[in-house]
C-alpha cells in the first residue's frame, strides 16, 4: 500500500513523516525539478506501508514547482490513501487545500495535528461535526509527541479498503449545476477524477491542456453561471470565494474554547494594528529600520547627535572584533613563516592569498548572521506573514506579489539564498523579475564596495 501526506507548509507534515518512517526514509528529487522527494516505509502495522511526503502547499491550483509536483502526483499517481495533515490551531486556513483534495476520487483521512498545543489553550474540537461536514474520517494527533499515530494509520488502512468517490463543497453553492454538467462531460470521455478536473476547467486552470476540444462546451456552461459583480468573470476567484464561504458557514464553531475566546481575539487585535491601512506600513518601516540600525549602524542610537561619545552598533562591533582576531592570526602566521625562512612565494600564497581572502569573506559574516537572526525571530513570531500582506499593495505595482517580499528582504543578508527563495513565487516571470532585482540590494559583501 502507498499513502501520500499532503498539507500546508508548517502544519507538522514532515514531523509526522519522520515519526512514521524513522530510519527508513530517504530523500531525492522529483523528476525534472529540484523539489525534495521524501519516501519511507511504515513498518509498525500488519503490513508495510510506503509513505510519500508531498511538498507543503496551500492549493492544488499550480503556480509554484511544489504545487505542480503535488498536483501531478495526486492526479496521475494512484496512492491508496491521501492523509491530509491540518494544523489544529489554524483549521480554517488549512481547510482550503482540504476542499480541493476531497474532489479527487482517492480515499482521504484528515490528520488533525498539534492537538497538544490546542489543548493547552483550553480548546476542544468537535471531531464528529468535522467528520460530518467533510465526509471523511478525522483523527486528532500530535506528530511531535507521536500521539495516536497508530490510530491514524489503522484508520487510513480501513479507508483504503473502502474506497471513495470525490465530493465537492461547491455542491452547496449556486455553482452546483455547472460543476455537475462539467463532471458528466468528463465522465463521458473516460477522464479519471472527473469532479476534480471539472472544477479546474471552470477555474480556467492552464494545466488542463487536454480540454481544448471542450472549449466551446466549457464556455457554454460558464455562460449559465449567474454573474458575480464582485469578481466579474474571474472564475478562479469566484470558486475560491465559495470554498472559503463554505468553510466559514459550516466550520466556524468546530473549535470550542472552554476558557472563552480571548485567545483568538488577541491575535485579531494584533492584526488590526500591524496590518492597519494607515499605521501598518510606518510600523513595518520602523521595525526594519531598527533591525538594520542594530546590525549596520556606526552611530548606535545616534548618541553623537546628543553630544555623547559615538558608539558602534552590535553588528559593527562583532564585525570589528572578528576582523581584529583574524588580523592577529594572520600576523602571527606571517611572522612564523618568516622566522622559518619559508619561500616568499609560499608566504604570499598562504598569507596574502588564502588567509587574507578568508578574512575578506568572514569579515561580513557577523552582520549576515545577526540580520538573519532578527528575520528568523520576526518570521517565527508571525510578523513576516503580516508584512507580506502589507507589501502586496506596493509590490503589485512592480509586477510582484507580497510573496516576493521575503526573498527581496533576504537580499540584504545574502543574494544567493535570496535567489533560491524565489522558488516559492507563483510564476516564472515573477521569479525572474525578483532575481534581477537582487543585485540592487546591498548585502554584507556589497556594502563595503
Amino acid at each position: 500500500m502507498k499513502f501520500a501526506l499532503a498539507g500546508n507548509p508548517n502544519c507538522g507534515k514532515t514531523t509526522l513523516f519522520n515519526a512514521l518512517t524513522g530510519s527508513t526514509a530517504h530523500v531525492g528529487n522529483w523528476p525534472g525539478v529540484t523539489v525534495d522527494r521524501r519516501e519511507g516505509v511504515y513498518k509498525k502495522g500488519k503490513e508495510p506501508v510506503s509513505i510519500v511526503d508531498l511538498p507543503g502547499i496551500y492549493s492544488l491550483s499550480p503556480y509554484t514547482p511544489e504545487e505542480v509536483v503535488s498536483r501531478n502526483y495526486l492526479v496521475n499517481e494512484q496512492p491508496d490513501v491521501i492523509i491530509n495533515i491540518i494544523d489544529a490551531t489554524n483549521i480554517e486556513r488549512n481547510l482550503y487545500l482540504t476542499t480541493q483534495i476531497l474532489e479527487t476520487d482517492h480515499p482521504v483521512v484528515v490528520a488533525l495535528n498539534m492537538m497538544d498545543t490546542l489543548n493547552k489553550k483550553g480548546a476542544k474540537v468537535d471531531i464528529k461535526r468535522l467528520e460530518k461536514v467533510l465526509g471523511v474520517p478525522v483523527v486528532p494527533i500530535s506528530a511531535l509527541k507521536i500521539d495516536r499515530i497508530d490510530v491514524l494509520m489503522e484508520t487510513a488502512v480501513t479507508a483504503a479498503k473502502l474506497g471513495r468517490t470525490g465530493k465537492s463543497v461547491l455542491d452547496h453553492s449556486y455553482l452546483k449545476k455547472s460543476v455537475v454538467l462539467m463532471t458528466e462531460t468528463l465522465k463521458d470521455i473516460g477522464k479519471n477524477h472527473a469532479l476534480f478536473h471539472a472544477v479546474k476547467l471552470l477555474e480556467g486552470d492552464k494545466i488542463e491542456i487536454y480540454a481544448e476540444s471542450l472549449l466551446a462546451e466549457i464556455a457554454m456552461i460558464k455562460q449559465q453561471i449567474p454573474r458575480n459583480e464582485d469578481f466579474d468573470d474571474d472564475f478562479e476567484a469566484i470558486i475560491a470565494n465559495e470554498r472559503y464561504q463554505f468553510i466559514s458557514d459550516n466550520l466556524q464553531d468546530v473549535i470550542v474554547f472552554k476558557t472563552g475566546i480571548e485567545d483568538v481575539k488577541s491575535s485579531d487585535k494584533i492584526d488590526r494594528i500591524l496590518t492597519h491601512r494607515i499605521f501598518g506600513l510606518p510600523i513595518f518601516f520602523g521595525l526594519m529600520f531598527l533591525v538594520f540600525h542594530v546590525t549596520f549602524s556606526s552611530n548606535f542610537l545616534f548618541l553623537s547627535w546628543f553630544g555623547l561619545d559615538q558608539v558602534e552598533s552590535p553588528g559593527v562591533i562583532l564585525q570589528t572584533q572578528l576582523g581584529e582576531f583574524m588580523s592577529a592570526i594572520i600576523e602571527r602566521i606571517s611572522i612564523g613563516l618568516q622566522q622559518a625562512d619559508v619561500a616568499l612565494w609560499a608566504q604570499g600564497l598562504l598569507v596574502d592569498g588564502i588567509l587574507t581572502g578568508l578574512d575578506a569573506v568572514l569579515s561580513f559574516l557577523p552582520q549576515i548572521l545577526m540580520l538573519f537572526l532578527f528575520l528568523s525571530i520576526m518570521e517565527d513570531s508571525g510578523y513576516m506573514a503580516r508584512a507580506a500582506f502589507l507589501m502586496d499593495r506596493v509590490l503589485r505595482r512592480f509586477g510582484l506579489s507580497g510573496k516576493a517580499f521575503m526573498p527581496l528582504l533576504m537580499g540584504f543578508g545574502c543574494s544567493v539564498p535570496a535567489m533560491m527563495a524565489t522558488r516559492t513565487l507563483e510564476n516564472a516571470k515573477e521569479r525572474r523579475l525578483a532575481i534581477m532585482l537582487m543585485p540592487f540590494f546591498s548585502c554584507g559583501a556589497k556594502l563595503p564596495i
